[in-house]
């Protein structure tokens, strides 16, 4: 099961060409392709902030039609917690990952195996605390 990052919820409806490519070779794997409720909120959070009224209801209409065809992951007070423990272990380090340790804990509870994304910097340091995968693109 791989997680699917803001990043890419952004990309498959802005870049669909470039991200379909990468979740049909994920899908033809047998990879079941999911995402968190949070990487959610993010996404649509850029939409509600376009401007255009039909612009945005394009969007949103768009972005549906994605999260329809993915099983959302709930946030759980004990992903809220993993999250803090994660990202506060790597901020004392130096090396603050902000919110994404937030969809790496879900990933994790989940069963999720590795994180789809395009900010590899963050992740990759998550992975040396989660030991979840990085799929760039």
């Amino acid at each position: 099961m791989k997680c699917l990052d803001t990043t890419f919820l952004i990309d498959i409806v802005e870049s669909p060409e470039e991200t379909r490519a990468i979740s049909r070779r994920l899908e033809d794997r047998g990879e079941v392709l999911v995402t968190t409720s949070f990487n959610a909120y993010e996404a649509l959070l850029g939409v509600h902030s376009v401007r255009d009224p039909v612009q945005r209801t394009k969007l949103l209409d768009l972005y549906a039609k994605v999260l329809a065809r993915l099983q959302v992951l709930p946030i759980s007070l004990e992903d809220g917690s993993k999250a803090a423990e994660i990202g506060g272990a790597l901020r004392r380090k130096g090396l603050d990952v902000g919110a994404d340790s937030l969809t790496a804990a879900i990933a994790m509870r989940s069963g999720s195996d590795g994180i789809v994304t395009r900010n590899v910097d963050h992740f990759e340091r998550l992975k040396q605390v989660t030991g979840l995968d990085v799929i760039s693109y």
